[in-house]
């Protein structure tokens, strides 16, 4: 086997954005500074990823005239109202300003560009679409055509676009004031505020349906869209007045995750679930099972319970004909093969937050594909099961991981419970006896001396050869999290006493923030293994403390950070990721 391992280019300077949206429309790159948005995404489950709109500079650019002369911005303060809703409050020149909020429709196709000021500004919204991409995986550049028209309702501007397998169309309109001019392949929205005004801005399968949204925008009126979704994030926001700062890092890491690891499609009202909505993370518009299951799923349940049984069920029929491979498109298609057992237990571990319909035979027969995959693994002289990839998504040098059978042990647990309460007492007891050689397995195959210690070892080949490491999307420190062990169990204790310790490569001994590194990313220490700290009560008070000091992705996780700075340095716009971070915080705030 070829150990390759694909590292993700080190960011240089981390440049903040805002971001907005809902589940059928993402804005992922709001400018702080100019008030202008990047770019559009929507979902096409048809074309197995994202549709991107973009500008060269900007998709919707604001110029702000003052008696017809254009105002300059000369700074800008920023907000996040309820941790979502971004506020731009802009100064200009001349001593004036403006407050500009954008946000979505809860429910709706489109979204609210509101602008505020006690003088009489002329506003003007630029809208440069320059480029269509796909995003899968990567960005996809696809040639287009674009069509301006002026829809038959409301005598507004309309653009549709056109190119192979996809086709939509945008409409604008205004509160107040409105008027438009297409100039030099653009649109030009125009409006002009004493007071508050807005622009509104809807996406749709087809002029049409662009159109007729955009009636509804106007019908229900931008003060009625922004009181729905300010109440809707206040009644699902939590409140943790001992400590205001880790109130914020949970809840803008929960409403991320809630708005940008799960997507609408536009064309058939499925949803679907992605590693994030972002182009901004380095692998966005796929699947990933750890990532969703693991990660991202236990935090939207805190935000709507019967939300997350849907879209845990929906996700598991999608994509169980191939669990465990590396990567999923959206459809459930593989994009990226590769076996990594903790992915394919994932399923498993959803059980346990689930109300399973116990005559739902259509999950139940879904399970069962994925218990089979598994069986596929399974070697009977020790009793473990073998991985190809590890949690980092890399090559393992070893067939046998600990953390990956410990995942897979709490799984089958999970599983053994659904089959008693189908009355399934054959198929549960024989489970049994798999959970039982598990833990044997990892006690027997995975348990060496180190110094005279006894410690966990990473993996084995289960013929007497060993590897210490420990990946952080796989923690060591999670075995207490799957109950495996209790954390005062001295091999758990001596083995994290031992990865956090000058003994072990990735470890930093003369950092600020003592979290560890990887293979994947080796002179980074991990955002990801943070959460499994912050999961671990031997790292728990450490790893609050790291916490606070590392601004990662401005207050969300990143997948890597400076170990000193605590400036994101890989991984950013990583929605499932600010998913492990909020479930954690949630978990230790409130449930322990």
């Amino acid at each position: 086997m070829n150990k390759i391992i694909t590292r993700p280019h080190e960011i240089d300077k981390n440049v903040r954005v805002l971001y907005a949206g809902n589940h059928y429309i993402s804005l992922p790159e709001i400018d702080v500074e100019k008030a202008s948005i990047k770019n559009l995404n929507i979902v096409s489950l048809s074309n197995k990823g994202l549709v991107e709109l973009s500008g060269e500079e900007a998709l919707f650019k604001p110029v702000f005239y003052k008696k017809g002369e254009k105002l300059e911005i000369a700074k800008s303060e920023v907000s996040e109202e309820l941790y979502y809703i971004p506020n731009i409050k802009l100064y200009f020149s001349n001593g004036d300003f403006v407050i500009i909020k954008i946000y979505a429709d809860i429910k709706e196709k489109g979204f609210v560009y509101e602008f505020e000021s006690s003088e009489e500004i002329e506003v003007y919204l630029e809208v440069n679409l320059d480029k269509l991409f796909f995003l899968r995986f990567n960005s996809h550049e696809i040639e287009f055509k674009k069509e301006f028209k002026i829809d038959k309702w409301l005598k507004n501007p309309a653009l549709n676009i056109y190119s192979y397998n996809i086709a939509f169309s945008l409409a604008f309109g205004g509160e107040k004031d409105f008027d438009y001019e297409e100039k030099n392949e653009k649109i030009i929205l125009k409006s002009k505020t004493n007071g508050t005004n807005c622009f509104y801005i809807s996406v749709n399968s087809d002029m049409d349906g662009a159109s007729t949204t955009l009636i509804h925008l106007k019908r229900k009126g931008f003060k009625n869209i922004y009181k729905e979704f300010y109440n809707w994030l206040k009644s699902k926001y939590i409140k943790y007045s001992q400590d205001k700062d880790l109130e914020s890092l949970l809840n803008k890491n929960l409403f991320f995750n809630y708005f940008f690891s799960i997507g609408k499609d536009m064309e058939s009202d499925n949803y679907i679930a992605l590693t994030s909505r972002s182009p901004r993370y380095y692998v966005s518009g796929a699947f990933w099972e750890r990532d969703s299951f693991l990660w991202s799923f236990p935090a939207i349940k805190i935000i709507d319970k019967s939300f997350h049984d849907y879209i845990a069920r929906e996700m598991i029929l999608r994509h169980s004909k191939n669990a465990g491979d590396h990567a999923h498109y959206i459809d459930g298609t593989v994009l990226y093969p590769g076996f990594e057992l903790d992915e394919a237990a994932s399923y498993f571990i959803l059980l346990e937050n689930m109300d399973v319909d116990l005559d739902d035979i259509e999950l139940v027969k879904a399970l069962e594909v994925v218990y089979s995959r598994i069986e596929e693994e399974y070697d009977s002289r020790i009793g473990l099961y073998k991985t190809f990839l590890l949690p980092s998504d890399d090559p393992s040098e070893y067939p046998f991981v600990t953390i990956d059978n410990v995942i897979l042990w709490r799984g089958f647990i999970n599983l053994k419970n659904l089959y008693l309460k189908l009355n399934w007492y054959k198929k549960a007891d024989m489970l049994q006896k798999k959970i039982d050689g598990i833990y044997n397995g990892i006690y027997k195959y995975l348990v060496t001396e180190v110094e005279g210690k006894r410690i966990f070892a990473w993996s084995t080949d289960g013929e007497g050869n060993y590897k210490l490491y420990n990946d952080p999307p796989g923690n060591l420190g999670l075995m207490y999290y799957y109950d495996f062990v209790d954390y005062q169990n001295e091999v758990f204790r001596n083995t994290i006493d031992y990865y956090y310790s000058r003994k072990y490569k990735y470890y930093f001994e003369d950092a600020k923030i003592k979290e560890l590194a990887c293979d994947h990313h080796p002179n980074t220490p991990s955002g990801l293994g943070l959460c499994g700290s912050l999961l671990n009560p031997l790292m728990r008070k450490e790893a609050l403390k790291w916490l606070k000091m590392a601004n990662m992705d401005y207050g969300l996780l990143a997948e890597s950070f400076d170990k000193d700075t605590g400036e994101a340095k890989t991984g950013v716009g990583f929605a499932t990721g600010s998913g492990y971070l909020a479930m954690a915080l949630y978990r230790i705030l409130f449930e322990e």
